[in-house]
């Protein structure tokens, strides 16, 4: 996965967003996963349009933090959410 890389919830994937923090679920399997604030805010973010890129510089800008390190974080959470089916990449 790269920053070009453009991801979209899955159809198989329901959230609720309690005190800034999402809750995940996969309806087949079952999975759930959480989200701390800032991942939330990605998850919000993550519509298929935007790249990893993108989504970076935004929560960057919004959580006054270096867009590298906002990059390379989500990167990993994009990967697990990949993993668990909880969002797709858009081809």
């Amino acid at each position: 996965m790269d920053p070009q890389t453009r991801l979209q919830h899955s159809v198989n994937a329901t959230y609720q967003v309690v005190a800034n923090e999402a809750i995940l679920i996969h309806m087949i399997t079952g999975v759930y996963y959480s989200l701390n604030e800032v991942g939330t805010s990605f998850w919000q973010l993550m519509d298929g349009m935007r790249s990893l890129a993108e989504c970076a510089s935004a929560l960057a800008k919004e959580y006054d933090a270096p867009v590298e390190v906002i990059q390379s974080d989500i990167i990993i959470v994009a990967e697990d959410l990949v993993r668990e089916k909880l969002a797709e990449v858009v081809k």
